[in-house]
């Protein structure tokens, strides 16, 4: 009776995967990495709220992050902004240059772009090469440049706002769902309109100091990339089937949340477009 002969020849070994060698092996658990590590996003501000979301971008992989500012880091900076230290405010440092060196060095498989200058100064490259832009801005005025730059190319847009404990966001998903502008006000607009010179030109568009404290702006954040997550995994089921995909989860589209810190309460409203709006409804 014969007997399979055993070869003593050696097979060669491709790999071991061990999940604790892998950065992103937690979050592989919830959706495609392969995917969020094409993303391309743009950050509007590179203050208290910016430093957030670009720390949460970078630490889950994405392609690439542009981020916009012309501010520079003052000492009042240094509480709320994880990226800046005492020696950039000293030196005056640009905001988005700093964030940029320090964020990559966080995660080196991100590419952090600073771009220096105003919003409504964003070159048509950088628009382009954006799949989901997330505000971060302190004043009305560039809150309304993003967000008309965003609806008339079709990028989704999470916008944030602080003060105090109370955060708030909003998830525009153009040209489905209304946009930042529908929610404003005439008197916003009057105050906005008050802070511009006869020729439409910015004079102190930063507008009065909030008051701020770090963890309503990593809550803030934490919501804002969730949500980014959710429309650029789930965007393309929604545009081809009117729905959200179940496995990514639904986004806020056409909402807005409000988070107050002081009594652990998230409230969620819906939003309706304003027939009169000048950026949606054109």
């Amino acid at each position: 009776m014969s007997h399979p002969t055993i070869s003593s020849k050696k097979l060669p070994v491709v790999g071991v995967y061990r999940m604790d060698d892998d950065v992103y092996e937690r979050q592989r658990r919830i959706w495609s990495q392969e995917r969020i590590s094409r993303m391309r996003a743009l950050v509007g501000g590179a203050g208290a709220l910016g430093n957030e979301i670009a720390k949460n971008l970078v630490q889950i992989g994405v392609k690439r992050v542009y981020v916009v500012d012309f501010d520079r880091v003052v000492a009042s900076n240094l509480n709320r902004c994880l990226f800046f230290r005492r020696s950039d405010a000293v030196r005056g440092s640009r905001k988005v240059e700093v964030l940029a060196r320090r964020a990559s060095q966080l995660n080196s498989d991100v590419e952090v772009v600073p771009v220096h200058g105003d919003i409504k100064d964003l070159s048509e490259d950088v628009l382009r090469d954006v799949d989901v832009a997330l505000g971060a801005f302190d004043n009305l005025h560039a809150r309304l440049v993003l967000n008309m730059q965003c609806y008339e190319r079709g990028i989704p847009l999470i916008d944030g706002g602080i003060e105090g404990l109370l955060g708030t966001v909003q998830v525009v998903v153009p040209p489905t769902t209304p946009c930042i502008e529908c929610g404003i006000t005439d008197l916003d607009l009057q105050h906005l309109w008050e802070r511009l010179s006869c020729g439409g030109e910015a004079t102190g568009l930063e507008g009065p100091k909030v008051p701020y404290v770090p963890m309503t702006g990593a809550v803030v954040a934490g919501i804002q990339v969730t949500e980014c997550v959710k429309v650029y995994l789930g965007l393309e089921s929604f545009r081809r089937e009117g729905s959200w995909s179940d496995t990514v989860g639904e986004p806020l589209a056409g909402k807005s949340v409000l988070i107050d810190l002081r009594t652990g309460s998230f409230y969620v409203y819906e939003l309706r477009r304003r027939s009169d709006c000048n950026v949606c409804s054109l």
